[in-house]
């Protein structure tokens, strides 16, 4: 599997914190006492106490205050550890388990024994592909890179690399250990994140993955109103694959995905939200010879066609059609396309036929170019939504976002839940 694209680093470079200490503050929040916790995490109660000094200097904020004989997280501090908590347990992987160790462990291996700066490595490896990449994003050493990856195949038991001395890539067990490392990290970022918020700051980047019928009209509508809101914001706007966008949310380098859902019982990483419901259209050129009239589904194997990908819903629906009515066997070739600039240059300059939703072609149908043929399709609906990681906690900035797709999908028509 290729290793998910990059994106730039936060605005404010991250102070990354003893991924330890963060279940040290956790159970502190969660007990009550900062000395249970400590015997909990097996250190001393100075050591305790020097560690959340430290993370209150990482997040430039007291983290934890004395209200009688307990230990309570202050606002800041709630915060942090609703965070650390999500990024524990992002770690947690009953897969990996070093050798040599006891069973015990299992799971919580990164957690026990990998340093923020064995994550880091490993999680921009995925992202770049290569050592050198890796060290010049981190502003580290080759050699650097190579021994934290080393560290990781030694601490989950497992090798992390294969290939060769120039085409290194991730094994199945390193791609899970840099995915839950990634996804961790990202925690920690929304921990700065949020308390820049709390601050009144609204200036973190939200990573938002496009599919081609929420592009036309819903996220530039979301995108507006939350730049009007938030000028500081730094949105980021992804196109491509399905695939690939769920495999960036899996890694946590995308926020969300909008589009039409898969609906997957299966999925268990992944969570769905249905916003609307969207129908499919047979869409040609104006002039075209099924234009203007009521037409027959035979009449359909007559022209070229340009398909949805294969991994979209449409695609089903179109094999539906094809089926049906001997689309797929009139001898034919096709186009297979994601690209709508691409579907709609082919549609202008030929006979060639699509099914599309109407709103992805509003604009060309306005002007006179592209006209819906007059042709009912059974079974052509299909749920647009949001697609997420399940039990993601979103910042205020991905809340309010959400809140504007909602409004902007009502606004097409469709039935929000």
């Amino acid at each position: 599997m290729a290793p998910p694209p990059t994106h730039p680093p936060p605005q404010h470079p991250v102070q990354w914190p003893n991924i330890r200490h963060l279940r040290l503050l956790e159970i502190a929040v969660g007990q009550g006492s900062l000395t249970r916790a400590a015997r909990a995490v097996h250190i001393s109660q100075p050591a305790a106490s020097q560690a959340v000094a430290k993370l209150a200097q990482i997040f430039d904020a007291p983290l934890l205050e004395r209200v009688g004989n307990a230990c309570v997280a202050t606002e800041e501090g709630q915060i942090v550890t609703r965070r650390a908590r999500r990024a524990l347990e992002h770690l947690h992987d009953p897969t990996l388990l070093a050798k040599g160790r006891s069973t015990r462990a299992a799971g919580n291996v990164l957690e026990r024994y990998a340093s923020t700066t064995q994550l880091r490595a490993l999680s921009a490896f995925a992202l770049t592909g290569n050592f050198a990449a890796t060290a010049r994003y981190l502003g580290q050493t080759d050699a650097s890179i190579q021994r934290a990856c080393k560290d990781m195949e030694r601490i989950i038991g497992q090798a992390v690399l294969e290939g060769g001395q120039r085409n290194r890539v991730l094994t199945k067990a390193g791609q899970a250990a840099a995915a839950r490392a990634s996804l961790a990290l990202r925690e920690v970022e929304l921990a700065h994140a949020e308390l820049r918020e709390r601050a009144g700051v609204f200036d973190s980047r939200l990573v938002v993955g496009a599919l081609p019928l929420a592009r036309t009209r819903i996220v530039p509508r979301a995108v507006v109103r939350l730049m009007a809101r938030y000028p500081s914001a730094m949105i980021e706007v992804l196109d491509g694959s399905y695939e690939l966008l769920a495999q960036r949310l899996r890694f946590g380098t995308c926020d969300l995905i909008i589009g039409a859902l898969r609906e997957d019982p299966q999925e268990r990483v992944l969570r769905e939200r249905r916003l609307l419901t969207d129908a499919l259209h047979v869409v040609a050129r104006a002039g075209h010879p099924l234009a203007g009239r009521a037409i027959e589904g035979p009449e359909l194997a007559q022209f070229p066609w340009i398909l949805p990908r294969k991994d979209a819903p449409a695609r089903r629906v179109f094999e539906a059609l094809a089926t049906r009515y001997g689309v797929q066997g009139s001898g034919r070739g096709h186009v297979e396309t994601g690209s709508l600039v691409v579907l709609r240059g082919i549609l202008m300059e030929s006979d060639a036929l699509t099914l599309i939703s109407p709103s992805q072609v509003q604009y060309e149908t306005e002007q006179g170019l592209l006209v819906p043929l007059q042709i009912v399709l059974e079974g052509s609906q299909r749920n647009i939504g949001i697609t997420e990681l399940q039990g993601s906690l979103p910042s205020r900035l991905h809340a309010d976002f959400l809140e504007f797709l909602a409004e902007a999908a009502a606004e097409t028509g469709g039935g929000v839940l």
